[in-house]
């Protein structure tokens, strides 16, 4: 029985989320044909995710700094400087 109740609850969520998404592009397609400029916003849309990503991702250390330090660490390590 508990399985039956797990498969109906996992049924009802499925069931939900589908729905949703089935409103959402509803929405969206009314969107779609009320706009001429499609790939413009598009474009727009697009830039502004990248911009956001670049924003809040994390940037790596750049690569002549990564190699300075390698020298670095490898010269106190054998008791040279060569820099």
């Amino acid at each position: 029985m508990a399985r039956d109740e797990n498969a109906r609850a996992h049924d009802e969520a499925l069931y939900l989320a589908a729905g949703a998404a089935d409103v959402v592009m509803g929405g969206m397609r009314d969107v779609v044909r009320r706009l001429p400029g499609l790939g413009e916003v598009r474009r727009e849309l697009r830039s502004r995710g990248e911009l956001a990503l670049r924003r809040t991702a994390q940037t790596p250390p750049a690569h002549m700094e990564v190699l300075a330090r390698r020298v670095s660490e490898r010269a106190a390590q054998t008791g040279r400087d060569d820099g």
